[in-house]
């Protein structure tokens, strides 16, 4: 693939926050994870979670009135069920 060096393999996840939730808003981010820790490290992806529309225009945090607190917590429950 390109390495010089071997990394021992590991899992990795993608989890992210933003205050806006356009539909690309995740688009560059989650292609570099792909690129780098999934394609050129050669890391397991474990999975994602994108959490859009956590804002607001005076900067202040919303996620508390969304879902994604919630499905952050379920997601990490279930990282490593047998």
């Amino acid at each position: 693939m390109g390495r010089y060096e071997k990394y021992p393999v590991r899992d990795c996840a993608l989890l992210m926050t933003s205050a806006d939730d356009y539909f690309w808003t995740f688009r560059q981010a989650v292609s570099y994870y792909n690129l780098t820790m999934i394609n050129y490290i050669g890391f397991h992806d474990k999975g994602t979670l994108l959490a859009g529309g956590c804002g607001d225009t005076n900067g202040k945090p919303q996620i508390q009135n969304t879902k994604y607190l919630k499905e952050a917590f379920e997601f990490g429950k279930n990282l490593y069920v047998d």
